[in-house]
């Protein structure tokens, strides 16, 4: 009980305590909102349940912002330079993971958050996803061309295909019922918990001491969120007994490959055994990426659906590559070697990349940030979101603009750009799903608009946003990941008229 009064003590300052983190805190120099560093309440306020907008709106993201250096809470220090992600990010760097971002939430969720940091070798093991990736992605487009060519298998209609919740579900299970839509609305509210226990510690205690069934009646999904943790522990089990008694599956998983990984082939062309990775990891990658990896990457994809059709040249342009690399529509026919050798293809990638995903908190020493020195056990903060809009690097931000890359002004420009890209971490931070992430990305958009491509129109193959959809409903707001507000559309596709 200490704990938890503590923790409100210091949410809920006294006059003293405010006098003392303004005027006579270590910090005092660094500048800020007088609010945002006695109290730090702002911080929850820009999460949800309100606006769910804290990158876009906190002091140093803002244009006007002169300083790159902002204290938004009494002991948390918000960076805009560039130069400093990987100061906190590289490789070896004294900074780690803030434990109360993440860790008082591995109780409640009864699942780990903090990503384990594990050998690189052990990377290896996720890059033999290739084969389930080119399946899924074959069963996507014969989808959308059943529903939109003939009508069968529609949703939600005859002609009209849902496609946020089919690409959303490449990463989950595209055979659910409703294309696991049941699961991914379970996820957003699961992220919202995330800000309240981060400010008020104490809630958490409390949660964990309220009885299961207490929490599914005050709190539906959860009982949704508990049971997707069971499914995904009982497949594990399964497929763990199945590998154990030697049975062949019809279809390699997720789970085959973690625990029982093929071989591969090293600089000497010999066959290695890819090591196996234990059952707590691979319980932990499994929720990670059907919890994180079917948001990111499905909204990732979505968005650049959305941007490609909406802009003739660029559909065209990447049709065109797609037509003359690929002699087959065939995913089957593609692999991811020469996918990513395609570089307007990579150029769509990247620039669709630059949405903004959560903020990244760090803690650790004593470092000067631009000529402010930060204390031991300070939390430090960027956001990728005041990256991708610099102006600096990337002129005109808002426009979706794939030359960035193709045709970049000097090699300095794109070096620049490339420094503020970290759509999926950099150094010590990166994702570690990353290389599944990239494997999809390439083979839905390859697979798509290759099938579909701009050249189509004369046959009415050429596809074409709802005409309820607009650029707006590709607002994010900010739950941990990024979401679309609750009363945004969802993205569904047409076939255009032949012209």
């Amino acid at each position: 009980m200490a704990l938890s009064l503590s923790s409100c003590l210091r949410s809920w300052p006294s006059f003293y305590t405010v006098v003392g983190r303004r005027y006579f805190h270590p910090h005092t120099h660094v500048p800020g909102p007088f609010l945002w560093s006695v109290f730090g309440l702002p911080l929850p306020y820009q999460q949800p349940p309100w606006k769910g907008s804290l990158c876009m709106c906190s002091p140093s993201s803002t244009p006007s912002t002169v300083c790159p250096v902002v204290r938004i809470s009494p002991d948390e220090i918000y960076f805009s330079d560039p130069k400093n992600y990987d100061r906190i990010h590289s490789v070896g760097s004294k900074f780690y993971k803030d434990p109360a971002f993440y860790g008082y939430m591995e109780g409640p969720l009864k699942t780990p958050i903090i990503l384990i940091v594990i050998p690189n070798e052990d990377h290896r093991v996720r890059r033999a996803f290739e084969p389930i990736v080119r399946g899924k992605a074959r069963k996507l487009v014969e989808l959308i061309e059943a529903t939109l060519l003939s009508g069968k298998e529609g949703r939600p209609g005859p002609g009209v295909f849902d496609a946020y919740h089919a690409v959303r579900a490449f990463s989950v299970d595209m055979d659910m019922e409703n294309w696991s839509a049941g699961y991914q609305e379970v996820i957003r509210p699961v992220q919202s918990f995330f800000p309240w226990f981060s400010t008020f510690p104490f809630l958490s205690s409390v949660f964990g001491l309220v009885p299961d069934s207490v929490n599914f009646v005050l709190f539906p999904w959860f009982k949704k969120w508990y049971d997707s943790l069971q499914v995904i522990r009982t497949a594990a089990t399964r497929v763990q007994k199945e590998i154990s008694m030697g049975v062949v599956p019809p279809r390699r998983t997720i789970f085959h490959n973690l625990m029982d990984p093929p071989p591969f082939e090293d600089e000497g062309d010999n066959k290695k055994q890819r090591p196996r990775l234990s059952d707590e990891i691979v319980f932990a990658d499994a929720v990670n990426v059907t919890g994180a990896g079917a948001e990111t990457t499905g909204s990732t994809v979505g968005r650049t659906i959305f941007e490609v059709i909406s802009n003739p040249v660029v559909y065209a342009t990447l049709s065109q590559e797609l037509r003359e690399a690929l002699p087959s529509s065939d995913p089957d026919t593609f692999s991811l070697v020469a996918l990513e050798k395609l570089p307007y293809l990579s150029a769509v990638i990247k620039e669709a990349m630059r949405p903004p995903p959560a903020c990244r908190p760090g803690w650790g020493a004593g470092v000067t940030f631009n000529g402010y020195t930060v204390l031991p056990g300070t939390v430090v903060s960027m956001s990728a979101w005041t990256l991708y809009y610099n102006t600096e690097a990337f002129p005109d931000p808002e426009r979706f603009d794939p030359t960035r890359r193709t045709n970049a002004p000097s090699a300095d420009a794109l070096r620049a750009r490339e420094k503020s890209m970290i759509p999926l971490g950099r150094g010590s931070r990166t994702c570690l799903g990353q290389n599944l992430a990239l494997c999809e990305l390439h083979y839905n958009l390859a697979s798509i608009f290759r099938r579909f491509d701009f050249d189509g129109d004369s046959t009415g193959r050429r596809l074409g946003v709802h005409p309820d959809f607009a650029r707006s409903n590709l607002q994010l707001v900010e739950m941990l990941l990024g979401y679309h507000p609750r009363k945004a559309r969802e993205l569904r596709l047409i076939l255009e008229s032949a012209k």
